[in-house]
């Protein structure tokens, strides 16, 4: 395994495509993207704390390096000294939109421009949370690993979600069926992206995701904007810049 290993958080295992892709396009640098899922929306661990009782620490960055140190004991594929920096990767669900886009519905939907909602006091709660721990995370730019040593961290999005910023499919994919096509969709990102990696770097990159956004902070302006992270968009194309990292030339 390379030297250089970047543990990668995410929400859930059809997630994980976004990882696997890295992995494979950005191989070349050497480094490894090593998927982490936190079993759930690590933003509301306040809000949900029965998904998180099992990982300990103070805080959000705290959640975050035991889950690091969780999977080093697991997989005993790196260690601590071989992290080169940490990414996280997170749904936006429309949490940043204005409190009064949250409007009264029979059931809950997302549009383009709100949330409706048989319970409104609800969802306006958890988009207060987690855009307190958005605005966290998004100020940190290294994370501890322990007293001695610290590497950079970056929290990155896809709005509303993975489908709607990958594929473009607005309607949450709910159910047992829900899980399969989210499952069946991500084997054939990653079989794409193996088989033309140019395709992740053109489609991480384009303006239907980054919006135009000429780096990190102003692609996060971007998703606090109105009603944009109800709108179909990402910054994780940033990552390799963010990092240092840079992606394979297209020309050889």
């Amino acid at each position: 395994m390379p030297n250089k290993v970047v543990p990668f958080i995410v929400e859930g295992p059809s997630d994980e495509c976004v990882v696997d892709a890295f992995d494979e396009v950005l191989s070349e640098a050497r480094v490894h993207f090593q998927g982490i899922n936190s079993g759930g929306d690590i933003t509301l661990y306040k809000i949900h704390p029965e998904n998180f009782r099992s990982i300990p620490g103070k805080g959000i960055q705290g959640k975050i390096k035991n889950l690091i140190k969780r999977e080093i004991d697991k997989s005993h594929e790196f260690k601590e000294r071989d992290i080169f920096a940490v990414a996280l990767l997170m749904d936006l669900d429309g949490a940043l939109i204005p409190e009064d886009r949250v409007m009264e519905g029979l059931t809950l939907g997302y549009t383009m421009d709100g949330i409706n909602t048989p319970d409104v006091s609800g969802i306006r709660m958890r988009n207060v949370e987690k855009k307190a721990r958005i605005g966290e995370l998004i100020g940190e730019r290294e994370i501890s690993l322990t007293s001695r040593r610290k590497v950079p961290f970056r929290a990155f999005f896809m709005s509303r979600n993975l489908e709607h910023a990958l594929w473009n499919i607005p309607d949450n994919l709910t159910g047992n069926a829900g899980k399969e096509q989210k499952r069946q969709l991500s084997l054939e990102f990653i079989e794409r992206c193996e088989d033309d990696p140019a395709f992740f770097k053109q489609l991480m990159l384009s303006s239907d995701l980054l919006h135009d956004a000429d780096g990190y902070k102003a692609s996060w302006d971007w998703s606090f904007s109105g009603v944009n992270s109800l709108r179909r968009g990402s910054n994780v194309g940033l990552l390799p810049e963010e990092f240092g990292i840079s992606w394979p030339d297209e020309s050889r």
